[in-house]
């Protein structure tokens, strides 16, 4: 008796697990066929317009209440979000079950009612090139110039503070997205610089073009700031005017009397600091070649030459130069006070390996300069932040 008895607890504890393993199998095939139907569903909405649609038991429709197409869904009701950057989104309850996504995430079956959205709450201040969003979750988030939705998705370093520190002027746009794919709204800042006159100068300040700053006592204007450094040239010319060459037949950089002057004189009138965090300029010393666009090359940066694919044989490095018609183009055209370019001073640009460029007083850009003309000298440094 006692025999038997222990034969039929042990059978049925094997039909209780085979009842299990049953259920178990059942349900996820059950769950997979659910997920799948919904993959379909998915696969349509991607192809419509951006605007709010409802499924009715299996049945789309568009919100002026009209069937989307003639397909029968699965037995499903909800409400399917599709952004302007065609991002879905939906909750559908079925057989008191939820089947959801998020924005950026995929599809998921849960047994029970569908819940509310999840908010993400993100307050923005600013201050000069300094951008923080306060959020209320761990979050991640892309930054563009355009309302396109396209960038690379960053990690945010704090758990609730992303700080941005920008020096691209102009309006930019931001997503937030949770590690659900839970997706924010489109946030807008702008970046603005600051015009300053005789200011200290700060690293972690983003200054105009044209504004002037003061370093190691001297006076500069301000050519170009970024985030990684500053472009400077030097307010005052140096106190003596200056040939380019005393070699009218020799127009280069690399044999410059300028060249000489600026980075074995001048340049020990910096800070040591200052010095060690300058950075040094490849400049084409290719005088006589038309490489550049039927244009001699000779003066322009290795980085202006890569930018437009042309080809320089010899390159010279400098930290401190002249500036070049780029240069002056950008900060003329950025500026709030012009006049803080004026001058008749030397270019680092030469036309052909007699003739050299300066500016003029009246701004403009003179290239036929004679180099044995004795011109003002403004140095441009490049410093390190």
């Amino acid at each position: 008796m006692k025999q038997r008895d222990k034969y039929f607890l042990v059978l049925m504890i094997f039909l209780m697990i085979m009842v299990l393993v049953l259920s178990y199998f059942y349900n996820r095939y059950n769950n997979t066929g659910i997920v799948n139907e919904s993959k379909e569903l998915l696969g349509d909405i991607y192809s419509l317009k951006s605007g709010e649609y409802e499924l009715k038991n299996g049945l789309l429709f568009n919100s002026n209440k009209e069937r989307v197409n003639d397909k029968e869904y699965i037995k499903a009701s909800g409400i399917i979000y599709v952004d302007k950057y065609l991002n879905v989104r939906f909750k559908l309850n079925i057989d008191n079950s939820c089947i959801s996504k998020t924005s950026l995430g995929n599809i998921k079956f849960e047994k029970n009612h569908c819940t509310d959205y999840k908010k993400i709450s993100v307050q923005m201040t600013k201050n000069n090139n300094y951008i923080a969003f306060e959020t209320n979750d761990i979050l991640e988030y892309m930054v563009s110039d355009k309302d396109d939705f396209k960038g690379i998705w960053k990690k945010q370093e704090d758990n609730k503070n992303i700080i941005i520190n920008s020096y691209s002027e102009g309006k930019n746009y931001i997503w937030f997205k949770d590690s659900d794919g839970n997706l924010s709204k489109t946030y807008t800042f702008s970046i603005d610089c600051l015009d300053t006159n005789n200011a200290r100068y700060k690293s972690n300040i983003f200054y105009c073009s044209g504004s002037t700053i003061i370093l190691d006592d001297i006076k500069w204007i301000v050519i170009k700031d970024s985030n990684t450094n500053i472009k400077l040239m030097k307010y005052m010319p140096l106190d003596k005017k200056m040939e380019f060459t005393t070699n009218k037949n020799d127009f280069r950089w690399s044999t410059s009397s300028i060249n000489y002057y600026l980075n074995s004189e001048f340049i020990n009138e910096l800070s040591s600091d200052t010095i060690n965090n300058l950075i040094s300029t490849e400049i084409c010393d290719d005088y006589d070649s038309t490489n550049c666009n039927n244009e001699v090359c000779g003066g322009r940066s290795k980085e202006e030459m890569e930018e437009n694919n042309y080809m320089c044989s010899v390159y010279i490095n400098s930290k401190v130069k002249l500036i070049s018609y780029d240069e002056f183009n950008y900060a003329y055209v950025k500026s709030k006070n012009k006049e803080v370019l004026g001058g008749n001073y030397w270019s680092i640009n030469s036309i052909n390996y007699k003739n050299g460029t300066s500016i003029l007083n009246n701004f403009d850009y003179y290239i036929l300069e004679n180099p044995t003309n004795k011109l003002d000298i403004k140095p441009v440094i490049i410093v390190n932040k």
